[in-house]
Protein backbone atom coordinates (compact mmCIF):
# COMPACT_ATOMS: atom_id res chain seq x y z
CA UNK A 1 0.00 0.00 0.00
CA UNK A 2 2.47 2.23 0.72
CA UNK A 3 4.56 1.94 -2.24
CA UNK A 4 1.39 2.45 -4.30
CA UNK A 5 0.79 5.67 -2.39
CA UNK A 6 4.37 6.66 -2.90
CA UNK A 7 3.70 6.45 -6.40
CA UNK A 8 0.89 8.19 -6.73
CA UNK A 9 2.07 11.09 -4.49
CA UNK A 10 5.18 11.85 -7.60
CA UNK A 11 2.10 12.05 -10.06
CA UNK A 12 -0.35 13.86 -7.44
CA UNK A 13 2.68 16.73 -5.76
CA UNK A 14 2.20 15.58 -2.74
CA UNK A 15 6.18 16.08 -1.83
CA UNK A 16 7.21 19.11 -0.33
CA UNK A 17 10.54 21.20 0.52
CA UNK A 18 11.03 22.60 3.69
CA UNK A 19 14.56 24.70 4.05
CA UNK A 20 16.29 24.31 6.95
CA UNK A 21 18.29 27.31 7.50
CA UNK A 22 21.89 27.59 8.57
CA UNK A 23 23.30 30.19 10.36
CA UNK A 24 26.77 31.71 10.81
CA UNK A 25 27.59 31.92 14.57
CA UNK A 26 29.90 35.18 13.89
CA UNK A 27 27.58 36.91 12.24
CA UNK A 28 24.23 35.75 13.21
CA UNK A 29 23.24 35.90 9.92
CA UNK A 30 21.63 32.86 7.45
CA UNK A 31 24.10 31.70 4.87
CA UNK A 32 22.61 28.75 3.72
CA UNK A 33 19.38 26.69 3.38
CA UNK A 34 19.18 23.14 2.94
CA UNK A 35 16.48 21.77 0.93
CA UNK A 36 14.68 18.61 3.29
CA UNK A 37 12.07 17.07 1.70
CA UNK A 38 8.77 16.03 3.01
CA UNK A 39 5.31 14.14 2.09
CA UNK A 40 1.88 15.29 2.72
CA UNK A 41 -0.30 12.11 2.33
CA UNK A 42 -3.55 12.87 1.57
CA UNK A 43 -5.03 10.85 4.01
CA UNK A 44 -2.14 10.33 6.99
CA UNK A 45 -1.41 13.84 7.24
CA UNK A 46 2.61 14.53 7.11
CA UNK A 47 4.30 10.99 6.85
CA UNK A 48 8.06 11.58 8.27
CA UNK A 49 10.82 10.35 5.62
CA UNK A 50 12.23 8.00 7.58
CA UNK A 51 9.34 6.46 6.58
CA UNK A 52 8.93 7.00 3.36
CA UNK A 53 12.30 7.66 2.21
CA UNK A 54 14.06 3.66 2.59
CA UNK A 55 10.91 2.73 0.65
CA UNK A 56 11.56 5.40 -2.32
CA UNK A 57 15.26 4.07 -1.90
CA UNK A 58 14.43 -0.02 -1.86
CA UNK A 59 11.84 0.61 -5.13
CA UNK A 60 13.80 2.97 -7.15
CA UNK A 61 11.61 6.01 -6.76
CA UNK A 62 14.43 7.77 -4.81
CA UNK A 63 15.45 8.92 -8.48
CA UNK A 64 12.24 10.73 -9.60
CA UNK A 65 11.96 12.23 -6.32
CA UNK A 66 15.63 13.13 -5.88
CA UNK A 67 15.22 14.81 -9.22
CA UNK A 68 11.98 16.85 -8.50
CA UNK A 69 13.62 17.90 -5.28
CA UNK A 70 16.82 19.24 -6.93
CA UNK A 71 14.57 21.12 -9.76
CA UNK A 72 12.21 22.61 -7.19
CA UNK A 73 15.01 23.30 -4.38
CA UNK A 74 17.44 25.44 -7.35
CA UNK A 75 14.02 26.87 -8.76
CA UNK A 76 12.63 28.76 -5.15
CA UNK A 77 16.53 29.38 -4.44
CA UNK A 78 17.31 31.12 -7.38
CA UNK A 79 13.58 33.24 -6.73
CA UNK A 80 14.76 34.33 -3.32
CA UNK A 81 18.14 35.38 -4.75
CA UNK A 82 16.45 37.53 -7.57
CA UNK A 83 13.86 38.75 -4.63
CA UNK A 84 15.85 39.18 -1.62
CA UNK A 85 19.52 40.07 -3.31
CA UNK A 86 22.79 40.20 -0.91
CA UNK A 87 26.18 40.68 -1.11
CA UNK A 88 26.97 36.84 -0.87
CA UNK A 89 24.13 35.23 -2.32
CA UNK A 90 22.32 32.41 -0.26
CA UNK A 91 23.99 28.97 -0.59
CA UNK A 92 21.34 25.77 -0.91
CA UNK A 93 22.34 22.16 -0.12
CA UNK A 94 20.38 19.08 -1.18
CA UNK A 95 21.15 15.65 0.24
CA UNK A 96 21.81 12.99 -2.54
CA UNK A 97 20.50 9.71 -2.83
CA UNK A 98 23.20 6.60 -3.62
CA UNK A 99 20.84 5.77 -6.42
CA UNK A 100 20.51 9.41 -8.16
CA UNK A 101 24.55 9.45 -7.45
CA UNK A 102 25.11 6.83 -9.44
CA UNK A 103 22.67 7.27 -12.35
CA UNK A 104 24.72 7.42 -15.52
CA UNK A 105 23.86 10.55 -16.68
CA UNK A 106 23.42 12.16 -13.29
CA UNK A 107 25.89 15.23 -14.05
CA UNK A 108 24.88 16.21 -17.01
CA UNK A 109 20.75 16.28 -14.90
CA UNK A 110 22.65 18.67 -12.40
CA UNK A 111 24.22 20.87 -15.06
CA UNK A 112 20.24 20.95 -17.15
CA UNK A 113 18.74 21.31 -13.58
CA UNK A 114 21.18 24.40 -12.81
CA UNK A 115 21.02 26.11 -16.06
CA UNK A 116 16.58 26.06 -16.38
CA UNK A 117 16.65 27.50 -12.83
CA UNK A 118 19.51 29.95 -13.42
CA UNK A 119 20.94 29.13 -9.70
CA UNK A 120 24.90 29.78 -10.21
CA UNK A 121 26.80 26.32 -9.97
CA UNK A 122 28.92 27.95 -6.96
CA UNK A 123 25.82 28.50 -4.52
CA UNK A 124 24.81 24.61 -4.93
CA UNK A 125 26.38 21.77 -1.94
CA UNK A 126 25.34 18.41 -2.84
CA UNK A 127 25.73 15.94 0.24
CA UNK A 128 27.00 12.13 -0.54
CA UNK A 129 26.63 9.88 2.47
CA UNK A 130 30.29 9.22 3.75
CA UNK A 131 30.02 5.04 3.61
CA UNK A 132 28.90 5.57 -0.17
CA UNK A 133 32.02 8.43 -0.57
CA UNK A 134 34.63 5.75 0.76
CA UNK A 135 32.66 2.16 -0.72
CA UNK A 136 33.05 3.54 -4.20
CA UNK A 137 35.98 5.41 -3.92
CA UNK A 138 36.66 5.80 -7.34
CA UNK A 139 33.16 6.49 -9.20
CA UNK A 140 33.32 8.86 -6.33
CA UNK A 141 36.21 10.28 -7.56
CA UNK A 142 35.28 10.25 -10.99
CA UNK A 143 32.06 11.87 -10.42
CA UNK A 144 33.49 14.38 -7.61
CA UNK A 145 35.77 15.91 -10.43
CA UNK A 146 32.55 15.81 -13.34
CA UNK A 147 30.50 17.83 -10.59
CA UNK A 148 33.50 20.29 -9.46
CA UNK A 149 33.73 21.26 -13.29
CA UNK A 150 30.61 22.41 -12.83
CA UNK A 151 31.55 24.41 -9.84
CA UNK A 152 29.07 22.83 -7.50
CA UNK A 153 30.54 21.50 -4.24
CA UNK A 154 30.53 18.40 -2.42
CA UNK A 155 29.79 18.02 0.91
CA UNK A 156 29.99 14.44 2.93
CA UNK A 157 26.86 14.04 4.64
CA UNK A 158 26.51 12.54 8.63
CA UNK A 159 30.39 11.97 8.91
CA UNK A 160 31.48 10.15 11.37
CA UNK A 161 28.59 7.91 11.55
CA UNK A 162 30.35 5.26 9.42
CA UNK A 163 34.12 4.85 9.00
CA UNK A 164 34.58 7.70 10.72
CA UNK A 165 37.97 7.74 9.99
CA UNK A 166 40.29 11.04 7.83
CA UNK A 167 42.30 8.26 7.00
CA UNK A 168 39.83 7.28 4.24
CA UNK A 169 39.40 10.91 2.89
Amino acid sequence: RMETDLRHAIERNEFEVYYQPLITLETGRITELEALLRWRHPERGLIPPLDFIPLAEETGLIVPIGSWVLAEACRQMRHWQLRFPRESPLALSVNLSVKQFTQPHFVRHVADTLRASGLDPSCLKLEITESFAIDNADLTRSMLEELRGLGTRIYLDDFGTGYSSLGYL
